[in-house]
């Protein structure tokens, strides 16, 4: 079973197993990992278990969820990934260990999230803003392209993972009574990006064919989604 190792710098506080349920990461008591620091939002972030992958979401939180230093809004995991919430961290392990009985961290900080204004935060953000511009100016630029319904909107990929869906919170946001909130995710490893479907029961196919988990994506591949077509350029 994978689990999650919260840590206050060097120190671990407690360990938690992943199981197939959602995970809500946040500093109230009804969330399942409760860090209780005022730059941690009362609802944080989750995990959840999709056809065996961790995906890892935030949930609009005041100071954000950075993963390796990267700040995201919706990823899979990884063996050894470093979720960063607000100044505690969180190691994502794969293999099977039993938790520890340290109790978590508490404390008494009141109700309002309070703004993460670190020097850790800053150099975070300014190093993710800093490999953006260089991923622009290498001159090729991966993009996609709904070309059905409508014409031709262009949506380019500036980070190493979107999300494609009917969520308000999506990078790619489609419109339709069966779209998902979540059909899909487009992430970049080196210089490649891979497909995952999330759409449930709507199919998610890539020229024609399944999309299934981690589709390697070439030039002009045509993504479809129930009504959607979306081309994907990487020129």
């Amino acid at each position: 079973m994978a689990k999650l190792i919260l840590k206050f710098k060097d120190k671990v506080i407690k360990e938690y197993p992943v199981s197939s349920e959602a995970i809500r990461i946040g500093r109230l008591p009804d969330n399942h990992i409760v860090i209780d620091n005022p730059a941690v939002s009362k609802h944080h972030a989750a995990i959840e278990m999709k056809e065996g992958i961790a995906i890892l979401t935030d949930l609009n939180s005041t100071n954000g969820t950075f993963l390796n230093d990267k700040k995201i809004q919706e990823i899979e995991l990884k063996n050894g990934d470093n979720i960063i919430i607000g100044k505690h961290t969180l190691i994502y392990e794969s293999e099977q260990e039993q938790p520890d009985a340290a109790k978590p961290f508490f404390g008494d900080f009141g109700e309002a999230t309070m703004i993460l204004d670190t020097k850790r935060q800053k150099d975070l953000l300014a190093k993710q803003k800093q490999e953006a511009v260089r991923i622009e100016a290498q001159g090729k630029q991966a993009k996609l392209v709904i070309i059905e319904p409508g014409g031709q909107e262009e949506y380019k990929i500036k980070k190493d993972a979107i999300v494609i869906g009917k969520s308000h919170t999506a990078d790619v946001m489609l419109k339709g009574l069966l779209i998902p909130p979540i059909a899909a995710t487009i992430r970049k490893e080196g210089d490649s990006f891979y497909i995952s479907g999330y759409g449930g029961w709507i199919s998610v196919t890539v020229n024609g064919s399944h999309a299934g988990k981690n589709l390697k994506l070439n030039n002009n591949d045509i993504i479809e989604i129930r009504n959607y077509k979306i081309k994907f350029r990487f020129d």
